[in-house]
């Protein structure tokens, strides 16, 4: 989800004794503020190593990644329903207006599709070729922004833009371009499939990056709600999507208990939970460095994929993927350092 940065005030920087002098207690200053920012950088490194992290697990599991991801989001909306009416006594939607529901419905939706989207494509595409396309969300983002603002496109967007749709292109590695380049071990009509389910689901994740904003910034909603309708909303489809599949199998008990009661679901649950971990982390770098930057390391979940699928697995990424990758990163690389020059100019 998207965050803002916020300022953070130090109670220890207050208290200070008077034999310091000024020039050392700006230099401790400029210290801490120095470590805080690496913290930040390291704070999103680390969450997006346990995002991807997890979901390479859970698939070399062979756990669906759905029912794995069960425990996870009930955990999530528990323990954000505790936060919000026993600790903050947050209402739910009693005090929203009309036009703010509106706006956390359409967040709703796209959040979760956006997830699932992502969670589903993993059947069909490798990781590091279906995060690389779920990572053009940010280019995206971009562009729906300025569509909707009517904004006149600028020429750092136009070129994220070329690069973007070139490595989509390279990643997909379509039959009537690259006739020779089609993936060993998935066939090349899953890929299509794995390749549209990615593309909606970096389109989705911008619209709620975007639906996000403004609940944040034009209604104040609370951050806490967002996640917990996006977290309680995942977790009945996750559950729905279990109790389909045990009712599906002829011997459903039999299913549910070789299922359950295993090991291997187990050691996938505990790391979904690993994601938990990760968004609290990624809350935390967003306070401690620019959003622009944030973004810039977290797409780092790119390279992450890369190692771990080349590493642990015997599928390896094609020269033609890897080259559709850095095109990505470049144009994230591009807007975000784009966005940062822009504010601070401003």
């Amino acid at each position: 989800m998207d965050s803002h940065s916020n300022t953070i005030v130090h109670t220890d920087d207050v208290n200070v004794e008077p034999l310091i002098s000024v020039e050392n207690k700006t230099n401790h200053a400029s210290s801490r503020t120095l470590i805080e920012r690496f913290s930040g950088i390291f704070y999103a490194l680390l969450s997006s190593l346990f995002f991807t992290t997890s979901v390479f697990i859970t698939k070399q599991l062979r756990i669906d990644l759905l029912d794995a991801l069960i425990f996870r989001f009930f955990f999530q909306t528990i323990s954000l329903l505790i936060y919000m009416k026993l600790i903050k006594h947050y209402s739910l939607y009693s005090h929203t207006k009309s036009d703010e529901r509106i706006t956390l419905f359409v967040n709703a939706f796209f959040s979760t599709t956006a997830f699932l989207s992502f969670f589903i494509g993993y059947r069909y595409l490798p990781l590091p070729d279906l995060t690389t396309i779920r990572y053009t969300q940010v280019v995206w983002t971009v562009v729906i922004a300025a569509f909707i603002y009517r904004e006149k496109p600028t020429i750092s967007t136009i070129l994220a833009m070329f690069l973007t749709i070139l490595g989509v292109v390279c990643v997909a590695q379509p039959e009537f371009i690259f006739k020779k380049a089609a993936t060993q071990s998935i066939e090349h009509s899953q890929r299509i499939i794995g390749i549209f389910i990615a593309l909606y689901s970096s389109v989705a994740m911008s619209i709620m990056v975007i639906s996000n904003r403004i609940l944040l910034v034009k209604y104040k909603s609370k951050q806490s709600l967002i996640l917990f309708q996006f977290g309680i909303i995942l977790f009945f489809v996750t559950l729905i999507h279990l109790i389909v599949n045990v009712y599906l199998h002829s011997n459903s008990i039999e299913y549910l208990k070789n299922l359950i009661c295993n090991w291997t679901y187990v050691g996938a649950s505990l790391a979904c939970l690993l994601q938990m971990c990760g968004s609290i982390l990624i809350q935390k770098a967003f306070k401690r460095e620019h959003p622009a930057i944030i973004t810039i390391v977290q797409s780092s979940d790119i390279l992450f994929s890369i190692v771990l699928q080349n590493i642990f697995t015997s599928l390896k990424s094609n020269l033609l993927s890897l080259f559709g990758s850095v095109l990505v990163l470049s144009s994230i690389l591009i807007i975000s350092l784009s966005k940062l020059c822009h504010e601070i100019k401003k």
